[in-house]
């Protein structure tokens, strides 16, 4: 199954390596987590940097995170690269037999592409997924054009 964490979960040990396998999926390395703490590190299946530096902008001018996701209409731009799909493809092969944390920066409850990637993982490759906190309608209407 395929859940969602924190980097401060991680960094705080309320979720380890005995909970599943962590992979941070952030634009940027978080600063401070340590390599030993997580499984690795896929910038592929993160936000664009000019979609980051976008988000980042709205949320300081707006301060709220889901004003700021909703606003910039980033359902309608996230994207993944095929080398970013590939990835997602494994860690849903992984999914089937441990349980995956896709880690950010991210609140659990908050809008997050964390919540995109576990929709993608499951539409396209047919992973388990925990439960959403969001249903994600408008990037559900493109899952078309992941199917490449």
């Amino acid at each position: 199954m395929i859940r969602e964490a924190r980097v401060e979960d991680i960094s705080s040990s309320r979720i380890t390596k005995r909970h599943g396998r962590i992979y941070v999926v952030t634009r940027f390395y978080p600063r401070y987590m340590k390599k030993n703490l997580i499984d690795g590190y896929i910038s592929d299946l993160a936000p664009s940097k000019e979609l980051l530096a976008e988000f980042k902008e709205r949320e300081k001018t707006l301060d709220d995170h889901d004003a700021a996701f909703e606003a910039i209409h980033y359902e309608k731009k996230f994207d993944l690269s095929v080398e970013g799909l590939a990835r997602l493809s494994e860690i849903a092969e992984e999914s089937r037999h441990h349980t995956v944390y896709l880690v950010c920066h991210c609140a659990i409850g908050q809008y997050c592409h964390r919540e995109i990637l576990m929709i993608l993982a499951e539409d396209l490759f047919g992973a388990k997924i925990a439960k959403l906190s969001h249903s994600y309608e408008t990037f559900r209407s493109r899952l078309h054009e992941f199917r490449r």
